[in-house]
């Protein structure tokens, strides 16, 4: 058993790189609803999302382990990397009860843009009796009208983030042009990043 406790968060996606915008609404989420941990679950293969920049796993990982290093309230799973392949939600949730100890539900926290294919998800009415669905509205959006895809779940709410115009894509992007990216992510991240050249191609 890895981690023991009550109420346990599942942040999973590419985190290519992890950025400090992830960071701060993963506090937020955590503060909001009362979460005594977040566990970081960088994906292998999306099936929905190409992972962009030739960047092996392996970094990403390491970056999310360096970006949560002084938060104990945070941790990482490189379990969807070490299994390779496609990295299906059910599977890493059912992982999840396996290997971690808690008492409510686990809350799995997603963007809302996630929505749209979120009825294609590998078992998906399974998942949504297993986890609480915890959805990442923009700023812009009004948390009262229905969310297309999530409506016939019982177990899931609308948290309505932070504005955070941060991007995975744009710290590439500035990083592929030479540009600084110091203050997007945080400095451990940054040294990573430039210590081993990710990014450039």
């Amino acid at each position: 058993m890895k981690v023991r406790c009550r109420k346990l968060g599942i942040f999973g996606g590419t985190l290519n790189p992890i950025h400090v915008g992830h960071l701060r609404l993963a506090e937020d989420v955590r503060e909001e609803y009362r979460l005594d941990r977040i566990v970081f679950i960088p994906a292998s293969i999306p099936p929905h999302k190409e992972v962009a920049g030739n960047v092996d796993a392996s970094h990403r990982v390491h970056m999310v382990r360096r970006s949560i290093a002084h938060n104990e309230h945070f941790l990482c799973d490189d379990v969807e990397v070490k299994r390779g392949g496609v990295s299906y939600t059910i599977d890493t949730v059912e992982y999840v009860y396996e290997n971690y100890g808690f008492e409510d539900r686990p809350s799995f926290i997603l963007g809302s843009d996630l929505l749209k294919e979120i009825l294609t998800w590998k078992n998906i009415e399974e998942l949504s009796r297993k986890v609480h669905f915890i959805v990442l509205l923009r700023e812009d959006v009004p948390t009262g009208r229905p969310v297309p895809g999530l409506h016939d779940f019982p177990s899931y709410e609308l948290f309505k983030k932070r504005k955070i115009d941060i991007t995975s894509s744009d710290i590439r992007e500035r990083v592929k042009q030479g540009r600084s990216i110091r203050y997007l992510v945080a400095d451990s991240v940054l040294q990573y990043i430039m210590r081993n050249r990710l990014y450039r191609d």
